[in-house]
């Protein structure tokens, strides 16, 4: 997902498409964990006893997953184009750390892929150094965020 704000300087975000915050699945948790537990005791109280343990590890297991996926929601690439300079912050596994270039000598650079079927690859690339972004993005949206790019860092003639 794409989020283009425009302040101080042109910024966009991307992060992922987080459909349930942390709130929402611990309370999905709960929920099911009550349903889930409620079953298994009424079978403990017929007096099969082996059903407990597992919903149990069941429901761990649902929680250590949803909570995994919360973390991954929180990883983002933010993009600022400044008047003179590009700065990229980057919250994600491949991708760590900060890129600072002047946006001069910025480009942006769309590699095709090398098999079909395969995704293109998007970098900023300034004096010989890059760093990739919109990895987290379907192959649509990174075409869409290269436009956007290229738009951004070709104002005022600079391309």
């Amino acid at each position: 997902m794409i989020t283009r704000r425009v302040c101080e300087c042109e910024e966009f975000i991307i992060s992922g498409n987080n459909s349930l915050s942390l709130q929402g699945n611990v309370v999905f948790i709960f929920f099911i964990a009550l349903i889930s537990l409620t079953i298994a005791a009424l079978f403990l109280l017929k007096g099969y006893w082996i059903i407990l343990p597992f919903a149990g590890f069941e429901m761990i297991l649902l929680a250590v997953v949803l909570l995994y996926c919360c973390h991954n929601n929180s990883l983002y690439e933010k993009i600022q184009i400044f008047e003179d300079t590009v700065n990229i912050s980057s919250k994600y596994r491949q991708n760590r750390g900060e890129f600072k270039v002047k946006k001069y000598w910025a480009s942006v650079i769309l590699s095709k892929p090398k098999l079909k079927g395969h995704s293109h690859r998007l970098f900023i690339r300034s004096k010989g150094r890059e760093m990739e972004v919109g990895i987290m993005l379907e192959d649509e949206e990174r075409l869409k965020l290269a436009r956007m790019l290229n738009n951004s860092l070709s104002k005022n003639g600079i391309s």
